[in-house]
């Protein structure tokens, strides 16, 4: 039985048939050849994966084929990997199942994680501001509203006033009149 090639460094332009004619070039006999296609877009993804008749026409494809150029692109290739998790892996899943983490009852799976919210198996966190690590924040009474100011923080200077006259004290043009007559 023959092995499954994951052929890779594709042009976008490389199509099915023109991948299975450089493998009949060689005289390699092939089962199948698939170019990765992106399911949203429809364009190729710039790899593909053929599966050979026989064990020595995977060799011969890797010796003879690696490094050849095919429109303009030196492809590589060699043996595919198995899909993350083996056989029965649902799509996307990320990876290898890990040890001693299985599904639960009602579906949240892993341990629970103190504080998190319910998706990662912990109480739901109330909203509000974030809570003070132990010994962070000093305590006060409810009713104090100034804030605590922590040691080594510089206090913020007051906002400087501003320079512009108040409406009531805005005249037209850059005379102003105080209502007092010079009698000279």
């Amino acid at each position: 039985m023959g092995t499954r090639l994951f052929v890779g460094n594709l042009s976008y332009n490389v199509t099915e048939q023109e991948l299975k004619e450089v493998f009949l070039s060689e005289k390699i006999d092939i089962r199948s050849v698939r170019v990765a296609v992106d399911r949203e877009t429809g364009r190729p993804r710039g790899f593909a994966f053929v599966e050979t008749e026989t064990e020595t026409g995977t060799k011969q494809s890797i010796e003879k084929l690696a490094g050849r150029l095919i429109q303009g692109r030196p492809i590589i290739i060699e043996e595919a990997q198995g899909k993350p998790g083996g056989p029965g892996a649902r799509p996307g899943s990320g990876g290898p199942p890990r040890p001693g983490v299985g599904p639960r009852p009602g579906g949240d799976s892993g341990p629970p994680r103190p504080g998190g919210p319910p998706s990662m198996g912990g109480p739901p966190r109330p909203f509000g501001p974030p809570r003070p690590a132990p010994g962070g924040f000093e305590s006060r009474p409810v009713g104090d509203r100034a804030p605590a100011k922590p040691e080594g923080r510089r206090e913020r200077p007051e906002k400087k006033r501003s320079t512009r006259p108040k409406p009531e004290e805005r005249e037209r043009g850059n005379w102003h009149w105080s209502g007092i007559l010079d009698d000279d």
